[in-house]
């Protein structure tokens, strides 16, 4: 028999993530929200009953895992409230989904239960997609338990996804390390979508005039990874090219600008390293990067 689940914050995190260990077998015994209508549309997409919702926090109790998919400035805040009301286990697993904060984070200090942290690598913008996409998602778990720890991996199985070990010293550079990939992508998406309204191309066109460029460049780089999959005037060696662009952009937001140098150094370090930007051509191109910046 599987262990017992209470889910505490049906959001888009907790919903596809319940709905996969829903699915796997896992009962569900509780809902924790603070508004009953939200927890019954949320009963209505994982699949169970709407008698499952309840607006108290001792409710979570009566399970064996206790998943908080809360936002992380609440996490403390609410494992230590359930901890101090409620008595727990040390059968009983805490689980909250920051990619941040350590599991440790929910530790209260009479409580026995185990901490466990899991990630689910993924936006969450659209839970039904991130439900589809759990399948083969890479999971980040982190916790002090061994106990804890062989559990991670049974729910990271049973929601499809495989697991990343880390240590809790290192969360928040992986953190940023998913920032950059996905909301910072996400920005420099829009940023150039923007600069192609600014050419006269219609707001409705200019975002799907980029997508085949982008979707072929993230193919390249699953293919190539990011050295040999890079393209572009800067490992062609082009000054010219990057030159011209520098020159248009200052009649743009200086931010725009800044962005473009910063970026362009990065993506000429790159090009070094990948060996197809020869080193000479490199240097005259982080000069005159550095040269715009000083001006």
């Amino acid at each position: 028999m599987k262990q017992s689940i209470a889910l505490i914050g049906p959001g888009r995190v907790g919903c596809a993530v319940s709905k996969r260990l829903h699915l796997a077998g896992y009962p569900l015994r509780t809902i924790i929200s603070r508004s009953r209508e939200r927890g019954e549309k949320a009963c209505a997409y994982i699949g169970c009953e709407k008698n499952l919702v309840s607006e108290q926090l001792k409710e979570a109790a009566t399970a064996q895992i206790i998943l908080l998919a809360v936002p992380d400035d609440h996490i403390q805040m609410i494992a230590s409230k359930l901890q101090t009301s409620c008595r727990l286990s040390d059968q009983t697993t805490l689980i909250h989904f920051s990619g941040l904060h350590s599991a440790e984070i929910m530790r209260q200090e009479k409580s026995p239960a185990m901490l466990l942290s899991l990630h689910p690598l993924l936006p969450f913008a659209d839970r039904q997609k991130a439900f589809e996409m759990l399948q083969l998602c890479p999971c980040a778990i982190e916790t002090e338990s061994s106990q804890a720890l062989a559990l991670a991996h049974q729910l990271v199985d049973a929601i499809g996804g495989y697991p990343l070990t880390l240590d809790h010293k290192k969360k928040p550079l992986y953190h940023a390390a998913a920032s950059i990939a996905s909301n910072y992508l996400v920005t420099l998406l829009a940023v150039a979508r923007d600069l192609l309204v600014s050419c006269g191309i219609p707001p409705d066109k200019a975002l799907p005039t980029l997508l085949p460029l982008v979707q072929t460049s993230f193919d390249n780089v699953k293919d190539l990874g990011p050295e040999q999959g890079l393209s572009g005037p800067i490992v062609r060696g082009d000054i010219g090219t990057v030159s011209a662009h520098m020159k248009a952009l200052t009649n743009m937001p200086s931010e725009l600008l800044q962005l473009y140098q910063l970026m362009g150094k990065l993506t000429t370090e790159i090009g070094q390293n990948s060996g197809r930007l020869d080193p000479t051509k490199a240097a005259e191109i982080k000069k005159l990067l550095e040269s715009q910046q000083e001006q």
